[in-house]
């Protein structure tokens, strides 16, 4: 059985899903040592910046969303909280993931 996902681009979806499921925007501290699709993150716990991970600003966190042409892939279940950054166009059989669920 296969699970229904949905895609979007859309920030507002993307953030209203996020902060629905307690998340905030991050991303790896150095930029520098990781390859670009492995750099942003949701931080599902709300706890303070740290050696992991920094929390940033929507603004930054869409701003490289963009320029690296990614897409939000997230489980048609609402309960569900887990979600993946994909290439856009990636379909969901293919798609690489891309981002890192700092949470429960």
């Amino acid at each position: 059985m296969s699970m229904r996902v949905c895609d979007t681009i859309d920030h507002d979806e993307i953030r209203r899903w996020i902060q629905l499921h307690r998340g905030a925007p991050a991303r790896v501290p150095d930029t520098g040592a990781v390859c670009s699709a492995e750099v942003l993150l949701v931080d599902f716990l709300g706890a303070r910046s740290g050696h992991y991970f920094e929390h940033i600003s929507w603004a930054e966190w869409f701003a490289w969303f963009d320029d690296h042409r990614l897409c939000f892939r997230c489980p048609a279940d609402p309960e569900n909280l887990s979600f993946h950054l994909v290439p856009r166009g990636a379909t969901p059989s293919t798609g690489t993931v891309h981002a890192v669920n700092l949470g429960p």
